[in-house]
């Protein structure tokens, strides 16, 4: 089975997401078609991988998406991320398709009701189309069957990138100085002024605060001056260095699909606290509010109080074990067979 995944925002959690999607189902031919957005850190594509990359506007991107289609014939076409998923629009009559939103576009909190009304529109209108969706949290499971009650979902959360033995490996490291960790790009959806909020709240509470990731001119100073340390983008190998030393992961972002980061974090045995958003909470992970107090008094709860350790060391401990690769295996292979057969 050959199957074409296709991207508009390759980088970040959406290119870890689909390598560990090429690693699951081996045996299959993957090719990847990507459009890449500035200021998005990319790496490499396992073994084997048959990848073309586009540069230009939107327009022309489904344009190419369709042509290339036409001429590779794959058995299934994946599309990841909602402005990708636009191009349902354009694919030949009879392709068989699998949508994997990674977030909703109408889930976002920095755009006005009225372009998130549109988006929402947008997906409920291409949803006519026969497709299967394949969503990375029960939260946006729920949201593609109000989209369509005809078209199958299946909920497949994204597993750590790391495997098993590298994740046992780098979990058996001794207890690490206190320190709380966030990844990410340096944007609204990550509200890395929450994460600043907290990290000057804590400041005389003896914890260092730590961003992996990059973005705008002005932000990373603005992290920086709360007394949060900013490390840029940095190569797989050393964001799991970097997470191995942390105490805690503090995931602040304001909308999400299935973070990556934050299962990376667990897998490495890094206790998760997030943000109390409805995919996080559909996930399983241990939430702790909205306002920056909150988390900050989450925060020194967690070094404080035994107990609550415990639970927020449990809740991800749960999350790690549902977020298998097993599961991710027997999830996409549903996906791809059930939209073949439609």
């Amino acid at each position: 089975m050959r199957i074409l995944h296709v991207t508009e925002a390759l980088g970040g959690g959406v290119q870890s997401a689909i390598v560990n999607y090429v690693r699951a189902t081996p045996d299959l031919e993957h090719a990847v078609l990507s459009r890449g957005r500035e200021g998005q850190s990319t790496h490499g594509w396992p073994a084997g991988v048959d990848a073309a990359s586009y540069d230009g506007g939107l327009l022309g991107f489904y344009r190419t998406v369709e042509r290339a289609v036409r001429r590779m014939r794959p058995d299934v076409v994946h599309l990841h991320s909602s402005f990708a998923g636009a191009a349902r629009a354009f694919l030949p009559v009879g392709t068989h398709i699998v949508y994997s939103p990674h977030c909703f576009a109408f889930e976002r909190t920095d755009i006005s009701g009225a372009v998130r009304w549109g988006f929402s529109a947008l997906e409920y209108v291409l949803a006519k189309r026969p497709q299967t969706t394949l969503s990375v949290s029960p939260y946006e499971g729920m949201l593609s069957r109000t989209l369509s009650r005809i078209n199958p979902v299946v909920v497949a959360p994204n597993p750590s990138p790391l495997t098993p033995e590298l994740a046992t490996a780098s979990s058996e490291r001794p207890a690490p100085e206190p320190t709380v960790t966030m990844v990410g790009r340096l944007g609204s959806q990550k509200a890395p002024e929450l994460f600043a909020e907290v990290a000057h709240l804590c400041q005389d509470d003896g914890m260092r605060f730590v961003w992996i990731g990059d973005g705008p001119a002005g932000v990373p100073e603005m992290l920086r001056a709360s007394g949060a340390t900013v490390t840029g983008w940095k190569q797989p190998d050393e964001v799991r260095d970097l997470l191995t030393r942390s105490s805690l992961y503090l995931h602040t972002a304001s909308w999400e699909g299935g973070p990556v980061s934050a299962i990376e974090a667990a897998s490495l045995g890094v206790p998760v606290i997030s943000r109390t958003i409805p995919s996080m909470r559909s996930l399983g992970y241990a939430t702790a509010g909205g306002s920056a107090r909150e988390l900050a008094q989450a925060v020194r709860r967690f070094s404080h109080d035994g107990a609550y350790r415990h639970h927020v060391e449990m809740r991800t401990a749960v999350v790690r074990r549902r977020c298998s690769r097993e599961r991710l295996e027997r999830s996409l292979r549903e996906a791809y067979e059930l939209a073949t057969a439609r």
